[in-house]
């Protein structure tokens, strides 16, 4: 996979996903099977909106060549690795419900296409 195509699919989902969580915060709390009380819609708006920096950095990155790009593809991946122990062990440790397991995917998915975006850097 291309790296330009690797940051492009990364800047969608985060726009997306960030946005989901800044904007209609209760409705994504409760899709994990979590409860929304005020202090979760805070973070989950905090959470939301550096999500969508990061989808425009990768955005505005997907020309970069060089350090820059293995630089930002290496930041991606440690976000989802990062994203994916400590979901994996909270779901372990029942810090999260089960139903949180399928959020998982998305991390694991992004990091595999940030791999191969990096294979080809």
């Amino acid at each position: 996979m291309s790296p330009r195509l690797a940051l492009q699919i990364g800047a969608v989902l985060a726009f997306l996903f960030g946005a989901a969580l800044a904007l209609a915060p209760t409705q994504m709390l409760s899709g994990f099977g979590l409860g929304a009380p005020t202090e979760a819609q805070i973070l989950s708006r905090d959470v939301g909106v550096t999500l969508i920096g990061l989808g425009i950095i990768n955005w505005l990155a997907r020309d970069a060549t060089g350090g820059a790009l293995r630089g930002i593809l290496w930041g991606n991946i440690f976000v989802q690795v990062a994203e994916f122990v400590v979901n994996g062990w909270e779901i372990a440790a029942g810090l999260l419900p089960g139903s949180a397991a399928g959020g998982l995917v998305i991390h694991l998915v992004l990091g595999v296409i940030f791999v191969l975006g990096l294979r080809r850097a």
